[in-house]
């Protein structure tokens, strides 16, 4: 049992971390660049944040059934708004990019 302890606890330990290097990133692209799709995708991965800590807890605290369903409801909730918002912001960033190799084309009169 102790085995699939750890195993948890790393997997959350990687999750977060690679969230919050994507967050980094993304916030980073952000103050570079001001478009709307780094917007939605740092909305999309700070709940997917929130959602890690709330999955991360039961590791942690002793719940009871109750509070764990609560729990993990919650958790489902901002898993569905950051899935929302990471793929509605990743489709604005491939249509932004779409425009911009077009108008590269077009200014250029060659494939960028």
């Amino acid at each position: 049992m102790e085995n699939l302890y750890i195993i948890g606890v790393v997997t959350i330990i990687l999750s977060v971390g690679v969230q919050i290097i994507m967050l980094s990133l993304q916030a980073g692209a952000l103050r570079r660049f001001g478009h709307r799709s780094f917007w939605l995708l740092c909305a999309g991965s700070s709940c997917f944040l929130v959602y890690a800590a709330l999955g991360a807890a039961p590791y942690f605290v002793t719940l009871s059934a109750s509070m764990l369903t609560n729990l993990l409801g919650i958790g489902l909730a901002f898993a569905s708004v950051g899935a929302i918002f990471g793929v509605w912001g990743t489709a604005s960033l491939f249509r932004r990019f779409g425009q911009l190799q077009r108008a590269s084309i077009g200014a250029s009169g060659e494939a960028a």
